[in-house]
């Protein structure tokens, strides 16, 4: 059975190749997310011509004007839900966003053409992380084309918004209970040999330092915001980088890696309404994005941060804001279950040798499905390179395996 899968996908690489090809040429780029509808139909006549049973459901416009503004209105949420009943004991969930990021930057290939050659597909969204979501449902196609039953029953939730933090794709699907499986792949946050089990947090904080406006000529009264803020990052870098370096902080991950807090400010930087060159800054803007590790907690974070800048400001007599971009929680999840043991051995058979568990540095959905059910995840997918970053691309050889690493997940039983 093993066999006859894996050779089937490889024998039908080339159909798996266009299949992903026709996914980057769909540019569902977000923000503000564009072309949702386009996509979520051609994945559902996709899935429909497989055999699955399917519902598109779209996020009511009062949510997505209470979570992102009316602006987004234009653009509505769609996230669809796939499933293949087997009549098994247990279900497992197959979850993947199809939203990419913005293209920037001076490309060889064009972003949304799918270009190929003997090594790698080029594109936004190849690796993420469109090529998984192709994999994942070409593993169902191989499983129905040569009549495997899977072990379990399989469900898909393809979702918007993974981008902008998955509130209202991966965090809907959850909280609206569209999908209630035993097992998630989270199809991203792993690959090749390293099979995720969690991944660090977010803090994403926009910080407004205000001060008072005049004319250049009459300066001495006022406040220049901008100096301001020269004089807050100053203070910043040196709290961060003792926060840091505290050893307490690192998680060590099952492979034995290691990782470590870190921080970006001044990812955004702005002036406030009305600057110009001739006018005192009144208002000085700057973000911080702060990665947490699985050893931290966000509420106790994100007071370290608040408290040191409230101090800071009130020895200084300085007016600061404290806004919250965006949060996503931590995650670290257990790995000696059936289902990870199960997983792990798809994967030693398809890649060969020893498999490990990893902690994703970045953030994926995984979070989501952690908290609001006691169900396991793992979060696997295609290996690509230069994610988010100028002609991105997804291995050919990777995105096969991967294909067989998940069909071989649904059709083995653990030995």
């Amino acid at each position: 059975m093993h066999d006859a899968l894996t050779e089937w996908i490889s024998n039908n690489r080339e159909k798996l190749f266009q299949f992903l090809q026709h996914l980057i040429q769909i540019p569902t780029i977000n923000p503000p997310g564009k072309q949702y509808a386009e996509m979520v139909e051609y994945l559902e006549r996709k899935l429909q011509q497989i055999g699955l049973e399917t519902e598109i459901v779209r996020v009511p416009d009062a949510i997505v004007e209470k979570q992102l503004g009316e602006a987004f209105l234009s653009f509505p949420r769609y996230n669809l839900i796939a499933r293949w009943n087997a009549k098994a004991p247990k279900t497992v969930l197959f979850n993947s966003h199809y939203d990419v990021v913005p293209v920037s930057g001076k490309w060889k290939h064009d972003p949304f053409r799918g270009e190929k050659d003997d090594k790698w597909i080029y594109g936004r969204g190849s690796a993420d992380m469109k090529g998984s979501l192709a994999a994942s449902i070409f593993a169902v196609e191989a499983l129905k084309t040569l009549k495997i039953d899977p072990l379990y029953n399989v469900q898909f939730a393809l979702v918007a918004d993974e981008e902008i933090g998955g509130e209202l794709g991966s965090g809907f699907v959850v909280k609206n209970k569209l999908v209630e499986p035993d097992f998630v792949v989270v199809c991203e946050g792993g690959s090749a040999k390293k099979i995720g089990i969690g991944h660090n947090g977010i803090l994403q904080l926009n910080i407004r330092v205000l001060g008072t406006s005049t004319h250049t000529a009459y300066q001495q009264k006022a406040v220049n915001s901008f100096l301001e803020t020269v004089h807050l990052v100053e203070f910043l870098e040196r709290f961060f980088k003792k926060i840091l370096a505290d050893t307490k902080r690192v998680y060590v991950a099952p492979s034995k890696e290691k990782l470590k807090p870190i921080v970006n400010i001044g990812g955004v930087v702005g002036s406030g309404p009305g600057s110009k060159v001739n006018i005192v800054s009144a208002e000085t803007t700057f973000t911080i994005d702060r990665r947490l590790t699985p050893s931290e907690k966000m509420d106790r974070v994100e007071s370290e941060i608040r408290e040191a800048i409230e101090k800071w400001a009130k020895k200084r007599g300085t007016k600061i804001k404290i806004e919250i971009i965006h949060k996503t929680e931590p995650c670290a999840l257990g790995y000696n279950s059936n289902f990870t043991k199960s997983f792990k051995s798809a994967v030693e058979k398809i890649k060969g040798g020893k498999a490990t568990f990893t902690i994703n540095r970045g953030a994926t959905d995984m979070h989501f499905f952690a908290k609001a059910k006691n169900c396991e995840a793992i979060g696997y997918g295609v290996d690509g390179k230069d994610i988010h970053a100028i002609d991105e691309k997804t291995s050919l050889e990777d995105l096969v395996e991967t294909t067989q690493v998940y069909a071989t997940f649904l059709s083995s039983p653990l030995s």
